[in-house]
């Protein structure tokens, strides 16, 4: 059973820190924003470009946080089925999946534009698979 959840987790890891990655080096927004804010990169003022892609990188850095903790969690105290990890990692997940779920769903709701929703939804349901074959 806790090879299931390993799996699940690691996955939700390695996407958080490609993710994660692809944010933090991206010169310009993602097609998504230019579709949010119906403007090309070029269009956009500097001082958005700069505010844009700050946020951008706070957002990456986040996600290769979360994703770097998680292996961490799971190649220590994870494998050593230590209790409280068991119960870390899903809340360490949630909080980073919750919290991106929430952002792209404003942008999907109140633009035209199409973020990886999906994406955080899957994280969530790895994340709950994980959990359930981690406690029984």
């Amino acid at each position: 059973m806790l090879s299931i959840s390993l799996l699940s987790y690691s996955l939700i890891a390695v996407v958080s820190i490609v993710f994660g990655l692809i944010y933090l080096i991206r010169p310009q927004f993602m097609p998504y924003h230019g579709v949010a804010l119906a403007k090309s990169w070029s269009e956009v003022e500097p001082n958005i470009q700069t505010l844009i892609l700050a946020l951008m990188r706070v957002s990456g850095g986040g996600f290769v946080a979360t994703g770097i903790t998680i292996i961490i969690l799971l190649a220590i105290p994870f494998q050593a089925e230590e209790q409280w990890a068991i119960y870390a990692i899903p809340l360490i997940s949630l909080c980073n999946s919750l919290g991106s779920f929430y952002a792209t769903s404003l942008v999907k709701t109140r633009t035209p534009a199409n973020p990886p929703v999906k994406l955080s939804l899957i994280a969530i349901f790895l994340t709950i698979i994980g959990f359930i074959f981690s406690v029984i």
